[in-house]
């Protein structure tokens, strides 16, 4: 039922599948519309006076040919021209052309209601309609039979004859068919006319997902084929923009190196330790800033090259946690449970690890519940919580706390978690690891940062 449900949302999203149905409509409001201007055109007295007027005429050449009263010669010499069978019934006759032709009392017989006049239309055609009150019409067992009254005797047609079954009429299933055929080649064509729509909303997911090589086909000579070539221009300067960016981020960093080396080494020449070791933290906290500057853009690059290694990950977060966090180990609850051997990179881990329980100390109360630290794995996969019981996240501002240099709290302030960097470059080594990263902060909850990652390279 969820599939037909999926494919009833899917039909009335698409385009394809709403001009498709804008034309069954248009050809339905045709169709009834020629059918309604028909029906009035066939209720008008000038058709019933040619069509009756011809059956009038037609009535008085078969009643000549078979005489009156009925002359069964001639009646079997029409039977022998043409393929019809002939029953006649009077006062003194019975005969029939074929031993097996309907009982009479059987047929439903009745006027032809194209023929049907009205009182006032009368008077006007009373030059055939008398005739025509003496001919009836049925349609029994798919044969077409007329009956003819003339002197107390019926003279009844049955067409074709009555031991011929007419031929399956297969002219409605074909129509029907024909109808379908007709609807699913427009769908076609309504397809290929709007295909470079399905193009352009793949291409927009793929290069919104960090795949800036990847072009849209540009096979269209038309407007939709020139709109996916401007399409794959903006591509191609989002893509130059952003490796420029990515350019001068390096060079920045790359520049920023020696010159604070150097002034770390200038620095240890004052002789003031308080203002020395002011310096040095600065100095340092820069450093950090440009590693991570450098780090950062050599994850985002779409190259970037992973140095994996069988890890222990339950010994490996235990490892961090009492070598990066020494101080503060009472303030750490970590619950590791049984996981399998996991490819990783080591270097990149352990700075993933300390970035969300470094932010997570932060903000945790002192007089709160340490900070929850859970590796667990699950189908082949490595699951990592981290959850604090801070203030938390404002909602406004979970979507954008893994964006680079955003910080809920714009203050660029060291105890209040430096330039926004550090959830940004987490993002990227689980992505590269081919993970996924969500945070939440549920009211009354703290910040809960979950990681969902592969335990081999996939």
């Amino acid at each position: 039922m969820s599939k037909i449900f999926e494919l009833v949302s899917t039909l009335t999203r698409s385009l394809s599948a709403r001009l498709l149905m804008i034309f069954v409509l248009g050809t339905m409001v045709y169709g009834y519309a020629a059918r309604y201007a028909f029906s009035l055109f066939q209720d008008t007295d000038y058709l019933r006076q040619i069509v009756g007027a011809h059956i009038a005429l037609h009535t008085d050449y078969i009643l000549g040919d078979i005489g009156s009263p009925p002359d069964i010669a001639r009646a079997e010499a029409i039977v022998a021209k043409i393929p019809v069978d002939i029953r006649i019934v009077g006062p003194d006759l019975d005969w029939s052309s074929s031993p097996h032709f309907y009982p009479l009392e059987n047929i439903p017989f009745g006027p032809l209601h194209l023929l049907e006049v009205g009182e006032a239309s009368r008077s006007e055609l009373e030059s055939w309609a008398k005739q025509l009150e003496s001919v009836a019409f049925a349609r029994y067992h798919e044969h077409l039979i007329v009956r003819l009254e003339d002197q107390g005797y019926q003279i009844v047609f049955a067409s074709p004859r009555i031991d011929e079954m007419p031929d399956p009429d297969y002219s409605t299933f074909f129509f029907y068919l024909a109808g379908a055929t007709v609807l699913f080649l427009c769908y076609l064509a309504v397809r290929w006319v709007f295909r470079p729509i399905k193009w352009m909303q793949v291409g927009a997911a793929r290069i919104g997902a960090g795949d800036l090589d990847y072009r849209i086909p540009t096979r269209r000579h038309d407007e939709l084929g020139d709109l996916a070539r401007e399409f794959n221009t903006m591509a191609g300067d989002v893509q130059r923009m952003l490796d420029a960016k990515q350019q001068l981020m390096l060079a920045i960093s790359h520049e920023l190196r020696s010159p604070l080396t150097r002034s770390k080494v200038s620095v240890e020449f004052i002789e003031d330790e308080a203002v020395r070791n002011s310096i040095l933290e600065d100095i340092e906290e820069m450093e950090r800033l440009t590693a991570d500057l450098l780090e950062s853009e050599a994850l985002n690059t779409r190259h970037a090259v992973l140095r994996r290694e069988p890890v222990d990950l339950a010994a490996f977060v235990q490892q961090v946690v009492q070598e990066d966090f020494a101080g503060q180990v009472e303030r750490i609850n970590l619950r590791c449970a049984d996981i399998p051997e996991a490819q990783l990179d080591v270097k990149r881990m352990r700075l993933l690890l300390r970035n969300l329980i470094e932010n997570a100390l932060r903000y945790n109360p002192d007089d709160a519940d340490p900070v929850a630290v859970t590796i667990s794995a699950r189908d082949e996969r490595i699951l990592i919580r981290i959850q604090d019981h801070g203030p938390g996240i404002p909602p406004e501002h979970i979507e954008h706390v893994t964006e680079p240099f955003y910080r809920a709290d714009p203050a660029r302030a060291r105890a209040t978690g430096g330039f926004g960097l550090g959830l940004y470059l987490c993002k990227r080594i689980v992505e590269v690891h081919g993970g996924v990263m969500h945070i939440s902060s549920p009211s009354g909850q703290g910040t809960i940062v979950d990681i969902n990652m592969p335990c081999n390279d996939a």
